[in-house]
């Protein structure tokens, strides 16, 4: 069964040669740090679109989606309709606003709406932690595709996918950054819906799908309302749907990762269009992931070759055991969407797939590496600390930094403490309740503070550390609310999917502390926030 397929082999290397010419056009065009950091402000609609979607997509969608709807059934596909939803309500919230502010860095804003430059470092340091997170899921995912592709040791998947990255972003920054997660986009979204086709006709159309699932999983599509029989816990009440769904939906406008991209667009007009070409290649990218996830149990246990050569029994459990002993994967329920597309044992659709996924990856590591490299190197080095390297040779710092945070990403990598999806939504609600609130705010709400702004960035950061961590160790998920024993008497008593109760919390703390402290200076809020937001 473990055998490499030259077919699949064939189709990522094709994927590899184009990414490497890609990054080499991209390198010719490269004059400037401001080329390097926000691809001299040139990308079009299109592109930015497709960058954005590919870049804020992650493994986290590509593997954790499926990975989720195979653990806790049909009602994870209303919540995850979010991500989607979520992307206009970025244009409105942040996306044309920022672009006619034309920052350079994602911490630009802030130190210049609250105005204090020392805001650089708390943005940073949130923000690195972040970015830690998605560059570990990212060579995570990469490490399975190439697995799936070459068939050696996890850890030895993990080691490829870093250099692979690594050569990538010190190739060619921003502007190859951009350029190739365009492709990639098309790359990834092409491979989704060929692989979900093929399931479904597998499966006998969309009726035989539905019956082969639901015979598979009788609780599958069961929705909260059929409760007790639920498909999972997690998905077992409305206010665990409704949380999975606001955080999501919200994520997108506050993201640094999506935010920045706003940034090399030529105007706010080519930054609304980027919305447009990004919400239509995501959800046509993530209606497929859906129905692959719905699928994967089902087409491990039937068709896999590891159950039909009887290598392993019938049960998906099995099929995905058998990786983990194998070949040392660590979270090997990422694995699942992989294996469903083995299960179809065409090499053609597992290349397209494999091609795709590294493809995601790549995009999603690119993009916060890219985010981290400005922060470290201009905010940081070159503002902070008047650092004379930063500034007379910014694009080899920024290199360095680069190769810094993928090698720590790298190491975590062998051993990650979560699922891709965990990790993703550890780190978005980290930004999103510390540093969302005065980003939104700031744009659209006269009154914000500064003290409300260094307040709600590192009471919620650490708040939230410390809830995930002991949700997790403590309560034994990171779902926990980390208050249930205290409240309810019962840890499991109210579900609240990735910490959401966070989100509230931090606007609330923002808009308290924003209140009873003084007013910010009457020509700060015309320029950051009246003029920034008038006529978007």
């Amino acid at each position: 069964m473990a055998e490499v397929d030259p077919i699949v082999i064939g189709i990522t290397a094709l994927y590899f040669l184009a990414v490497i010419a890609i990054g080499y056009y991209s390198r010719a065009r490269m004059k400037s740090a401001t080329d390097y950091y926000v691809a001299g402000r040139q990308i079009g609609a299109v592109v930015n679109g497709l960058a954005l979607e590919s870049t804020y997509l992650s493994p986290a969608s590509m593997l954790g989606l499926p990975a989720f709807i195979f653990i806790l059934g049909y009602p994870f596909f209303w919540p995850m309709a979010a991500i989607i939803a979520g992307m206009p309500l970025a244009t409105l919230l942040t996306a044309t606003a920022l672009r006619k502010y034309a920052p350079t860095s994602f911490a630009d804003y802030y130190a210049d709406r609250y105005n204090d430059q020392r805001l650089r470092w708390l943005i940073g340091i949130i923000t690195m932690f972040a970015a830690v997170l998605y560059i570990t899921l990212s060579i995570v995912g990469m490490a399975l595709f190439l697995l799936a592709i070459l068939k050696v040791p996890y850890w030895i998947g993990v080691v490829i996918g870093t250099v692979i990255v690594m050569l990538y972003i010190v190739w060619g920054g921003m502007i190859a950054t951009s350029w190739n997660a365009a492709f990639q986009a098309v790359v990834m979204t092409v491979a989704a819906v060929i692989a979900a086709i093929a399931i479904i006709a597998k499966l006998g159309g969309l009726g035989g799908f539905w019956d082969a699932v639901a015979a598979n999983n009788p609780k599958f599509w069961n929705t909260p309302a059929d409760a007790p029989d639920v498909p999972h816990l997690l998905t077992g009440t409305w206010i665990a749907l409704i949380g999975w769904f606001f955080v999501w939906h919200f994520g997108f406008a506050t993201m640094p990762y999506t935010v920045v991209r706003f940034f090399t667009v030529m105007d706010m007009k080519t930054a609304r269009r980027s919305i447009f070409w990004c919400t239509l290649a995501a959800g046509i990218f993530y209606v497929s992931l859906q129905i692959i996830g719905a699928g994967s149990k089902v087409m491990m246990e039937t068709y896999h070759p590891l159950v039909t050569e009887g290598v392993v029994e019938s049960k998906a459990v099995a099929v995905l055991k058998y990786y983990a002993t194998t070949f040392g994967v660590g979270k090997v329920t990422d694995y699942a969407m992989i294996a469903a597309v083995e299960a179809l044992k065409n090499p053609v659709i597992l290349g397209i797939l494999a091609a795709g996924g590294l493809a995601i990856a790549m995009s999603t590591a690119a993009g916060w590496v890219m985010v981290v490299n400005v922060l470290a190197t201009r905010d940081w080095g070159e503002i902070l600390l008047k650092s004379r390297m930063a500034k007379e040779n910014p694009i080899l710092l920024a290199r360095i930094v680069s190769v810094i945070f993928l090698l720590i990403g790298m190491f975590i990598s062998f051993n990650p403490p979560a699922l891709v999806l965990d990790l993703s939504g550890w780190a978005f609600v980290a930004i999103i309740a510390s540093l969302g609130p005065g980003l939104i705010l700031g744009l659209w709400w006269k009154r914000a503070t500064r003290a409300a702004m260094w307040t709600t960035a590192v009471v919620m950061f650490f708040l939230h550390l410390y809830a995930w961590l002991k949700a997790k160790y403590v309560l034994g998920h990171h779902s926990f609310f980390f208050l249930n024993d205290v409240l309810f008497g019962n840890p499991k008593a109210f579900i609240t999917p990735h910490q959401v109760w966070a989100i509230p919390v931090g606007f609330i703390l923002f808009i308290i502390v924003s209140l009873l402290t003084k007013p910010p200076e009457e020509e700060v809020v015309k320029k950051y926030c009246e003029d920034l937001t008038k006529e978007v």
